[in-house]
């Protein structure tokens, strides 16, 4: 025969299986998505108080926006949630204190921001399936492109 020989290993690589989805590896990795599913639905009812202090329609409009991205990330958290346990997400509605001041309340969400995407971050790095892992790197990206967002919008309205 010509060309050089092949060798076949005594092994194959196996696929190293994860869990059933019932049954996670790290149980407070399920605890840590109810907290972001919470943590998701409180900021969604914040920004819907910090709308009723904004200044103008174009930054209303914005938080708008950032308000619904919230909306989605719990929603497609409480799928993630569904998925790994089986059962759904308890959601504790919250009534959420409108802020003192929009710039004050500004600065607020963009700390909340800042720590959502390191806790989406670490979630994502504990994930027991590409899903979970896909679905939290994604949120972390969005918090922290929504935090420059409110970040610009501070900075336009002259506070520092």
């Amino acid at each position: 025969m010509h060309g050089y020989p092949i060798a076949f290993p005594h092994y194959w690589p196996r696929l190293v299986r994860e869990p059933g989805l019932g049954e996670p590896r790290d149980r407070g990795l399920a605890a840590d998505i109810l907290r972001a599913i919470h943590r998701e639905e409180r900021a969604a009812n914040y920004f819907s108080r910090l709308m009723e202090l904004a200044p103008n329609d174009n930054i209303r409009t914005v938080l708008d926006i950032v308000r619904d991205e919230r909306i989605k990330h719990a929603q497609r958290f409480s799928e993630i949630y569904r998925q790994l346990t089986g059962r759904e997400p308890q959601i504790r509605r919250e009534e959420v204190p409108a802020p003192e001041s929009f710039a004050r309340g500004l600065e607020f969400a963009i700390r909340d921001e800042l720590a959502a995407a390191d806790l989406y971050r670490d979630i994502a790095d504990r994930a027991v399936t590409l899903t979970i892992r896909r679905g939290f790197t994604r949120a972390a990206e969005d918090e922290l492109r929504q935090s420059n967002v409110l970040m610009n919008m501070l900075a336009r309205l002259g506070v520092s």
